[in-house]
């Protein structure tokens, strides 16, 4: 009966370590498009500026901005999960 207890431990590690694995390659995607998406949002909007059509793109700026904060939102999801192995599902709303 111990070995199978053993058995079960090592294939629990290893799911765990899969598990990393996957969170922290998510969060390196997640992270990583957060950024792009930032750094092009903050050109185009220089861009934007410099021509004085801001007023004309202010819905793609707030579009690119609202999907940036959902990327961010999902990289803390990511975040809670890789440190607490579980999902805990919290309300998608800062003004609460």
């Amino acid at each position: 009966m111990a070995r199978t207890e053993t058995k079960r431990e090592w294939v629990a590690r290893g799911f765990t370590i899969v598990e990393d694995i996957v969170y922290v390659g998510l969060g390196v995607l997640l992270a990583g498009s957060a950024l792009v998406l930032l750094v092009t949002g903050l050109i185009s909007f220089g861009e934007q500026l410099i021509a004085r059509s801001f007023s004309g793109n202010v819905v793609s700026l707030l579009d690119r901005i609202l999907l940036i904060l959902l990327v961010v939102k999902l990289l803390y999801t990511v975040q809670v999960s890789f440190r607490e192995h579980a999902l805990m599902p919290e309300p998608f709303c800062w003004l609460v």
